[in-house]
């Protein structure tokens, strides 16, 4: 086998092993957010057409309104991301649960992720705290 060959086999074989190992976006997760300020972002998950964000048991440590502010991104490669309406959640607050649905989301599978616009209405200074987030994507597209 000649010198150049042999290098586009590894070369070769190293990009389909990165692709193999390359992170791959949810679709339905939970997890929990601890001490976060605004601009938060959530890790990334794939659907098309609608996604639903709750957040259960919610803490700030402001003295003042007991509200986060949620926004929906598209995560595009290359470009700016796409931001899609926000939400505002004040039922998590006290031990409840807030939700927030987007259904305006484009056809065609995308990776969307979450970020905190505002914690009790301040888009700097207090961190927000929430027990369960849960994304699902299992409401039917299309």
């Amino acid at each position: 086998m000649k010198r150049g060959s042999r290098i586009s086999t590894v070369v070769g074989t190293a990009a389909v092993i990165t692709l193999a190992l390359a992170p791959v976006a949810e679709a339905n997760w939970s997890s929990s957010i601890t001490a976060a300020s605004v601009g938060f972002e959530s890790r990334r998950w794939s659907d098309e057409l609608y996604s639903q964000v709750k957040f259960t048991n919610c803490k700030t440590d402001a003295l003042a309104t007991q509200s986060t502010d949620v926004r929906i991104w598209a995560d595009i490669s290359l470009q700016p991301d796409e931001a899609y309406d926000n939400k505002t959640f004040t039922a998590c607050f006290g031990g409840g649960t807030s939700n927030g649905e987007w259904t305006d989301l484009p056809s065609g599978k995308r990776d969307y992720y979450f970020k905190l616009a505002k914690i009790a209405g301040s888009t700097f200074g207090p961190q927000l705290t929430v027990s369960t987030v849960s994304v699902d994507t299992t409401k039917a597209d299309g």
